[in-house]
């Protein structure tokens, strides 16, 4: 496989996948990173489908034009549109507790209808890119998404992800 027949491929792919796990998943990135294209492997936040994407990582021969590589990983989030809903992630909050081991959320979206599923939709693919696929499916329980309400208490989705890796970080040096 190489840059020429890439989109002809992409059924074959999907077949295989399928063949594998129904819940399964791909992406190929758009831009060359260290001169080869990311091969991304998804369960799309499955869990049930968690295993099936390490497995397959993990037996991924190397390739010359390809990095496999497992869930859809943190990215900077950038403003996304779905029919006519139009979110920018600086419109995003958080408020968050934590119960057994996981973060529940309420995400807070300014100027944004909470009770469209387009809108709805929108935040969740952005929580998904500012998080990365891993980490929001294992390290994100309830997620609630609300109205914008001016308060001390909400932050800047952005401090999401670094919120995430500390309390990893507490639970690791506590082992």
């Amino acid at each position: 496989m190489n840059e020429e027949n890439l989109e002809a491929a992409f059924p074959a792919i999907e077949k295989q996948l399928l063949k594998i796990n129904p819940a399964l998943t791909f992406e190929f990135s758009v831009d060359l990173i260290d001169g080869k294209r990311e091969f991304i492997i998804s369960a799309d936040g499955n869990l049930d489908a968690f295993a099936a994407v390490e497995k397959l990582a993990m037996a991924a021969p190397v390739m010359e034009n390809f990095k496999v590589i497992a869930f859809r990983q943190r990215e900077e989030a950038s403003d996304i549109q779905i029919g006519d809903v139009y979110l920018e992630p600086e419109n995003m909050f958080f408020t968050y507790t934590r119960l057994d081991g996981l973060l529940d959320l309420d995400i807070y979206l300014k100027d944004s209808a909470t009770n469209d599923d387009d809108c709805l939709t929108a935040a969740f693919i952005l929580l998904d890119a500012i998080v990365g696929e891993y980490d929001l499916a294992v390290k994100v329980g309830d997620i609630e998404f609300r109205p914008y309400e001016e308060s001390i208490f909400l932050k800047p989705i952005s401090e999401l992800p670094d919120l995430i890796d500390q309390i990893s970080s507490e639970k690791r040096s506590l082992v």
